[in-house]
């Protein structure tokens, strides 16, 4: 068995990664960590379309796994997040994101994921450090 790649080919949390650039991320990944790697699954260009996602849950118990070139591709929804979680936890098999470095393996580190994507959805709404700064700055010459 080996690890299936798994790339986007539309952006993804505001981010966007050629597709040849996301494979090769992948395949040093899984070089790095002793991982055999089979060539990547390329998720449709639609919005919100999760079909080859939805394959690989499917396919999982012929894999060691899935490797993503990033946390930024799992699902938005909450309820296919946690179904993916459930699917890969429950055949024993595990999901690697290749840019993070991280793996879930069971629900704790499934549970440590969702924290980090709790915490870049409200990023967007923070104040830079330089703005920060100047908000502090001028409140002190006001």
């Amino acid at each position: 068995m080996a690890f299936r790649g798994y790339i986007s080919s539309r952006p993804f949390r505001g981010q966007r990664a050629p597709q040849h650039i996301q494979n090769l991320v992948i395949r040093d990944y899984c070089q790095r960590n002793g991982l055999q790697y089979l060539l990547s699954a390329t998720e449709l260009a639609m919005l919100n379309s999760f079909l080859m996602l939805t394959q690989l849950q499917d396919d999982i118990e012929k894999l060691d796994g899935i490797v993503f070139y990033s946390l930024g591709q799992l699902p938005e929804e909450d309820k296919q997040r946690v179904e993916l979680f459930r699917r890969v936890i429950s055949a024993k098999r595990c999901i690697h994101f290749s840019v993070e470095g991280l793996c879930i393996t069971d629900w704790a580190s499934a549970r440590r994921v969702e924290q980090i994507l709790q915490v870049q959805s409200v990023m967007p709404g923070c104040l830079s450090t330089k703005s920060l700064s100047l908000a502090l700055s001028d409140r002190a010459h006001g």
